[in-house]
């Protein structure tokens, strides 16, 4: 609690003008940190199939893996 007071203290001892700019800067700041981050968009949404062809598996995916040999035998 004693840091905080001492904190208190300090800001008080500001000049105007910075106590201005910091108030306009904190404002911004929970402006910011209240709006929503992401707008769900229904118009926007996934349709099956659009991503064939963006992605393949290799034809060794479930081959044994030379690193872990010893601990499989």
């Amino acid at each position: 609690m004693e840091l905080r007071q001492q904190l208190i203290k300090d800001i008080e001892l500001l000049p105007e003008s910075v106590l201005q700019a910091f108030t306009l800067i904190a404002r911004e700041h929970i402006a910011l940190y209240k709006k929503p981050s992401v707008e769900i968009n229904n118009k926007c949404r996934a349709v099956y199939g659009s991503g064939k062809g963006m992605m393949w598996i290799a034809e060794d995916f479930n081959a044994p893996l030379d690193e872990l040999r010893e601990y499989m035998e």
